[in-house]
């Protein structure tokens, strides 16, 4: 399990603890240099939106309807369906109250509904509530919409986090610490014939 198990006694004395010092630290040099992750490059790209799973969303049901309601760039886009068969509902009247955002959702030839608002650009805590009238049945669905900072949440990670990069440079260099302590009661003791 000893790193210098496997060099014979006669190469142990060839090398120094300093040439074994400076292997690991250009170890640790060039493990630090890679540690960005994909979108934490700081290159001159910035990273794209993406309206994926990471995209704010609200959901709410009842015995009537389901709603769920995904936001990208001040625009919310509504999927309504009924809520027992999972249908989707086309032609319904959908008012929409976020905030002090007020309006009627505009249907889509794709079955979904759209809602524009400015304030849904804006990051923070919202109260959303939607006014659903589908022929002769009508529902109130609400639900919590959380629009994070997109800028905030990047240097919250780097903020919230820097105790992790320290405290792999540390068990680094606690490990190069024992195993020049190692080499060094190695190379003192007396070769046995």
């Amino acid at each position: 399990m000893n790193l210098f198990n496997s060099l014979s006694k006669r190469s142990i004395n060839h090398v120094s603890i300093a040439q074994i010092a400076m292997f690991f630290i250009s170890i640790l040099v060039s493990a630090g240099s890679v540690n960005a992750g994909e979108g934490h490059d700081h290159g001159d790209k910035a990273p794209a939106a993406s309206t994926g799973a990471g995209s704010p969303r609200v959901a709410s049901h009842s015995d009537l309807f389901e709603l769920v309601g995904i936001v990208d760039k001040g625009e919310m886009t509504l999927y309504l369906d009924r809520h027992p068969s999972n249908e989707p509902v086309i032609g319904a009247k959908i008012e929409v109250e976020a905030g002090a955002a007020k309006g009627i959702a505009t249907p889509q030839a794709d079955g979904t509904y759209r809602f524009k608002h400015g304030l849904l650009a804006q990051p923070g805590n919202l109260s959303v509530s939607f006014t659903v009238m589908a022929g002769k049945e009508s529902d109130l669905l609400a639900g919590d919409l959380k629009i994070e900072d997109p800028h905030a949440s990047h240097a919250h990670d780097e903020a919230a986090r820097p105790w992790l990069r320290w405290l792999a440079y540390a068990g680094t260099a606690l490990a190069l610490l024992a195993i020049t302590f190692m080499a060094a009661r190695r190379l003192r003791r007396p070769a046995r014939l």
